[in-house]
Order: structure tokens, then C-alpha cells, then sequence
């Protein structure tokens, strides 16, 4: 009934007798049962010790058993194991032994290895790095030349540690952003008339206090749904030149005489339009040039402004803004342009200081930081680039 294996491990019992009683009160046959604190392989799980040398039973079916609270293999105090098995707490290692409860591995290494020495152990790592299997890695980025970069948004190493974006370019989704100054300097002929504001806004969502000394509305069918908002015109009446930056809109509906399709009408306030020495509704030339500002960009957070809703319009830039974005949980994200020109982001970005990602026209990036003001324009900290 028994293998002859079994009357090989009984033999190296001092006493027959002892090992004749033990053997038949303990042990169970076939593929053996689990006593309580082990666990077993193909055997079963003694609890109380192990043997040779320590009191207890032995109790072992298949290839091996693990006694509970000892240490397991050939070693002193072990138990027996020639394929082993393991029970909780012990910690592996290689050779034909098992693991006790709060014991060292066997087999080979008789109970006396305290396992696998540990990779990292005599590895330092900087800023911003683990170690993982002997070797620094980044929490956040990638590891070039030692240091953890972004490589989403870093000039140097875009994309990758080898890629540098050109002077003024910049780095935006892993990809290089470089300028490409390129303006429009067509001539358009039209004529210029004057108004007068009766509204606390302009179509641009500027506040009418924050307007220029000379600003114009233009005409709906080159405002491109607020496309050409805060853009600066130079208009030329014979021999009067004047740069207007257009913050308003002509509709067409009302304004069918001047404002009509193809008509490159501005309408002017009354100092722009006096400036120029106009009278008479004169036709004009124009063209779009840089605005001359001074001071950093500024931004009007819309009076709806609030942690689940974003609706912010972007002041006082060098060139036109095509593109604008903010961080929102963790990462950038567009903002949408409405045809009464605001940035908007319908689930909001929070509270408090928003950094946006702005481009203009040409391909200049600047990444500026603003707090979250409902109804106030607030001061930003950077200006776009100036085209030759």
C-alpha cells in the first residue's frame, strides 16, 4: 500500500518501533490530507515541528510536507521535503525544499537562506525616480541623461531625449511647435463710418472701460465669427495712417448699406475716425499689422465663470490667439472658441490658478498662469512673441 519511497524516509529514524507507531497514528494515504498551520504539495502539513532532531509528527504523503512554525528542507529542525511545498509566511528560494510559517526556504539551502537579496538595495536614484529591478525609472516623464524631462511639453527632449525644438519653437503634445511668420499684408478697400457705444460689453467681451484710444467694429463678413478679435488694422485715409485694433462687430442686419458681403467696412469710434481726418464716410484702404502693446496678456474670465463652467477671453496679445487651452485634471485640454469670442470649457477647470497654453497665428506658444476672477479682467504674466 505504501511507495517504497516512505520506507526510505523511515529509516533515517533512529527507532523502528517509534517510527512503526508514528507512522501508523499520523500519517494518512494516497495523495494526503492537510493538518492544521500547513499547507502541502503533493503531501500534507503536520503542525507542531518536524524531524529529524525535534519532537512532533511526521506526516507525509506524495512528494513532500511542511511542518508549521519550522524550517523546512534537509536542515536541522525542517521537515523532510524532496519536491516541497510551502506554507504561508516563508519566503522562496530555489532548491527541492518548502517553507514553513515564519520560516527561511529549504531544499538546498538546508533553512539557513533568508531568500533573494533585493536589486535596488545598493541603488540610489534621483529627483523624481524609483528604482525597479536594480534600475532607476521615473514616476513622471522620461529618464534622459539622469533627469526625469517631459517629454510631452520640454523644448530640449520632445518626443524623446534626442529631440530639441527650434529657438522660439516649443514643445506641445510630444510634438515641435516652431513659428512661421507669415502675415497677411493684403491691402482691402472699403469705407470707415463712425458709431458710438450704448453697451457695458463689446461683441468682443472686452469690457468697454478696458477699450483702446482707437478701436473700430468690423464688418460681419470679415469679423469671422470673432476670428479677427483684438487684431489691429493700419488704415490709410489719403494721407492719414492710423492703426485701430477692432473689438466690435458690424452686423449686416441694420447696417445693410455699409456692412454688406465683400463691403471691408469698419465702423469707427469718433477719435479713431477724427484721427484719420475723415468725413463723409471716405473710402479707406487697410491692412492687419502687429498691435503695439505694451504689458503682458491679460484675461476676462466671463461673470458665469465658475468651477464646472470656464468661459474666459484672452486681452491684450501681440497677435491674434488661434488656439487656447488649461490644465484640467492633470493634463491640457482645448478650450472651444464661441462666435462671441470666448475660450470655453463647459465641465470647467476648477478654481483658483488655471495655467493655459496659448498659440497665436503664427506659431508662438506661451504657457501663462491666471486666477479664476468671474467678471474681472486679470493680469497674465507673458506676451506672445513679435514677427519681424
Amino acid at each position: 500500500m505504501w511507495a517504497d519511497t516512505r520506507f526510505r524516509h523511515a529509516a533515517r529514524i533512529p527507532s523502528l518501533i517509534w517510527a512503526a507507531t508514528f507512522w501508523f497514528v499520523a500519517c494518512s494515504s494516497g495523495g494526503g490530507t492537510d493538518a492544521p498551520g500547513g499547507s502541502a504539495g503533493n503531501g500534507a502539513a503536520a503542525q507542531g515541528g518536524a524531524m529529524p532532531g525535534s519532537a512532533g509528527s511526521l506526516a507525509s504523503s506524495g512528494s513532500g510536507a511542511v511542518a508549521a512554525g519550522a524550517t523546512s528542507g534537509m536542515g536541522v529542525g525542517g521537515a523532510l521535503s524532496s519536491a516541497g511545498a510551502s506554507a504561508a509566511g516563508g519566503t522562496p528560494s530555489a532548491g527541492n525544499g518548502g517553507n514553513s510559517v515564519g520560516g527561511a526556504s529549504g531544499g538546498m539551502s538546508g533553512g539557513m537562506s533568508g531568500g533573494t537579496a533585493n536589486p535596488c538595495a545598493a541603488v540610489t536614484c534621483g529627483t523624481g525616480q524609483t528604482c525597479s529591478n536594480g534600475a532607476c525609472k521615473c514616476t513622471t516623464g522620461m529618464l534622459c541623461a539622469n533627469a526625469c524631462v517631459d517629454t510631452q511639453n520640454d523644448q530640449s527632449h520632445c518626443g524623446d531625449c534626442m529631440t530639441a525644438c527650434a529657438t522660439g519653437g516649443a514643445c506641445v503634445s510630444g510634438k515641435c511647435v516652431n513659428p512661421t511668420c507669415n502675415p497677411d499684408t493684403q491691402q482691402r478697400s472699403g469705407h470707415i463710418t463712425t458709431y458710438n457705444l450704448a453697451t457695458s460689453m463689446v461683441a468682443c467681451h472686452y469690457p468697454t472701460s478696458t477699450l483702446p484710444q482707437y478701436y473700430g467694429a468690423m464688418n460681419e463678413y470679415d469679423w469671422n465669427n470673432s476670428g479677427v478679435c483684438g487684431a489691429c488694422v493700419e488704415i490709410t485715409n489719403g494721407g492719414n495712417k492710423l492703426v485701430v485694433q477692432i473689438t466690435d462687430e458690424c452686423p449686416f442686419k441694420g447696417n445693410e448699406q455699409w456692412c454688406k458681403p465683400g463691403s471691408h467696412h469698419i465702423d469707427l469710434n469718433g477719435a479713431a475716425y477724427g484721427a484719420l481726418g475723415a468725413n463723409n464716410n471716405p473710402a479707406v484702404t487697410w491692412k492687419y499689422v502687429p498691435c503695439q502693446t505694451t504689458g503682458n496678456l491679460k484675461y476676462y474670465f466671463d461673470v458665469g465663470s465658475q468651477q464646472y463652467y470656464l468661459a474666459v477671453t484672452p486681452m491684450n496679445a501681440t497677435n491674434l490667439v488661434s488656439k487656447m487651452e488649461v490644465i484640467a485634471d492633470g493634463a491640457y485640454v482645448p478650450l472651444t472658441l464661441t462666435n462671441y469670442h470666448t475660450f470655453e470649457l463647459k465641465t470647467g477647470a476648477g478654481t483658483g490658478a488655471l495655467k493655459f497654453r496659448l498659440t497665436d497665428i503664427y506659431n508662438h506658444v506661451v504657457v501663462d498662469t491666471a486666477t479664476l476672477s468671474a467678471g474681472q479682467v486679470v493680469q497674465g504674466t507673458k506676451q506672445f512673441a513679435a514677427c519681424p
